[in-house]
């Protein structure tokens, strides 16, 4: 599918959100009430669906979008199991996920969430062990404790 300089599918959908398989049955519907008349579809991004609408989202319709998933990963269902919604800057632009981490033992390489872990200590630990050197990593402080954000530094030194 070929896509503009702003992530638009050349048949007019955008990208909303992308969202962990598990999440997917959740965000669609918010979508669908948050913005009724879109049209929704997801396709496959890496271990994420990326859920396009048509139209797609203007910038302040992104902003509540992104509220309500806060307000979704903080309903205790989704906060038992970490989930985290937030906004994702890299050289293709910016955009919204919502996510469940990946638990350590069953990470299995590539781009990932990972956790938690008890402590930023602990998160660095496990991550500086991870054996890809294409990925680097950030730690980062969530509601459960400490995750790892796995990510392809090639593509960051290349912009």
């Amino acid at each position: 599918m070929k896509h503009d300089e702003r992530g638009v599918a050349a048949s007019g959908y955008g990208e909303a959100v992308r969202a962990s398989p598990e999440l997917v049955d959740v965000a669609i519907p918010l979508l669908l009430t948050l913005f009724p008349g879109r049209e929704v579809r997801g396709d496959t991004a890496g271990r994420l669906v990326a859920l396009r609408v048509n139209p797609p989202l203007q910038k302040p319709e992104v902003r509540r979008l992104l509220g309500f998933l806060f307000e979704l990963v903080d309903r205790p269902e989704w906060r038992a199991r970490c989930a985290v919604a937030r906004e994702v800057s890299d050289v293709h632009g910016t955009r919204t996920e919502v996510v469940l981490p990946v638990r350590p033992p069953e990470y299995a390489g590539g781009e990932a969430l990972v956790g938690p872990f008890p402590t930023q200590e602990a998160a660095a630990d496990w991550a500086a062990g991870v054996a890809d050197a294409s990925l680097a990593f950030d730690t980062v402080e969530a509601h459960c404790g400490h995750l790892v954000d796995l990510f392809v530094l090639g593509e960051l030194l290349a912009d």
